[in-house]
């Protein structure tokens, strides 16, 4: 058992469809309801035409709705002072490092330390193309840059010689709040990407159907982080209540997600496109009343 079933199961939102008019008020009013985390996600440059489907069942497209989160996040940063504020994910591999762990510092920095850092390695390999990344290495990209986040975060004059990224001796002020560092939670769904999560990151985030399905892969980690000599209690999971449909959970699945030591669950309430999110947010809370007030 995790020994993170010890905590108050969070309720957290995705709020990547609100749009600009809205979302200062949505992130301060689901703030003051309780809410435990707000997360973005981002996608930076998907083409039109893709010659494979987007693996969701939520229909998202290259003409959805898309902040950047680093951005977004530190403007909410701004304007609450107790919700977690998270990326939810971000393609790490279709970023450059040191300018990503600058905006991850600043994040975590301008919030006080309420930062969560959900990252996946990417679904979409036309957006690969466009954004002049290699597709065919980003497993490899992303452990390397997970290392020199950690670098950055925690030495004084960081320097990094790796297959795909090198830099000499730099400075790096501000560190972030959070010692060592943000948590890193990686979204991942395959075999090898499960055990990429239970080697570097500090949780798991996915999207999860129910907590049958949880309780699956949490298993998988778990064996894998015996393997990798890490302490399964001190692993943690926030995961999206069905992949991004507006579907809400029933009592029993909030006790049980609770159970399996999941720490925050994000649910997906507007749809691809979020109309009166403050008002939506409202009818949220009162159906999840058992839990966010609990």
């Amino acid at each position: 058992m995790n020994s993170s079933n010890n905590r108050k199961l969070a309720i957290g939102l995705n709020i990547s469809p609100i749009q600009a008019p809205e979302l200062v008020a949505a992130a301060r009013r689901a703030e003051e309801l309780g809410f435990g985390a707000l997360f973005i996600g981002e996608h930076i440059a998907v083409p039109v035409t893709l010659h494979t489907p987007y693996p969701g069942k939520v229909g998202y497209n290259a003409m959805t709705y898309q902040y950047e989160p680093y951005v977004a996040l530190a403007h909410l940063a701004a304007v609450t002072s107790k919700v977690r504020l998270g990326t939810g994910i971000s393609v790490l591999p279709i970023r450059e490092p040191l300018q990503t762990a600058r905006a991850i510092a600043t994040v975590d920095v301008l919030s006080n330390g309420r930062l969560d850092l959900a990252v996946g390695v990417g679904s979409i390999e036309e957006e690969f193309e466009v954004m002049g990344f290699d597709h065919a290495t980003r497993g490899a990209r992303i452990d390397e840059m997970i290392e020199i986040f950690t670098r950055l975060f925690t030495e004084e004059h960081p320097a990094y010689q790796g297959e795909h990224y090198r830099f000499r001796e730099i400075g790096f002020e501000p560190k972030p709040v959070q010692k060592p560092r943000p948590p890193i939670f990686m979204g991942a769904v395959t075999k090898a990407g499960l055990k990429r999560t239970a080697r570097v990151a500090d949780g798991w985030y996915a999207a999860v159907y129910s907590p049958d399905d949880a309780a699956e892969v949490i298993a998988g980690i778990s064996t894998h982080l015996a393997e990798y000599g890490r302490d399964p209690a001190q692993f943690r999971y926030s995961l999206i209540h069905a992949a991004g449909e507006p579907i809400l959970p029933t009592v029993e699945e909030c006790r049980r997600y609770a159970e399996l030591g999941v720490e925050t669950l994000i649910v997906s309430p507007f749809g691809l496109v979020a109309k009166d999110a403050v008002a939506k947010i409202e009818e949220v809370a009162k159906a999840l009343d058992f839990i966010i007030t609990a």
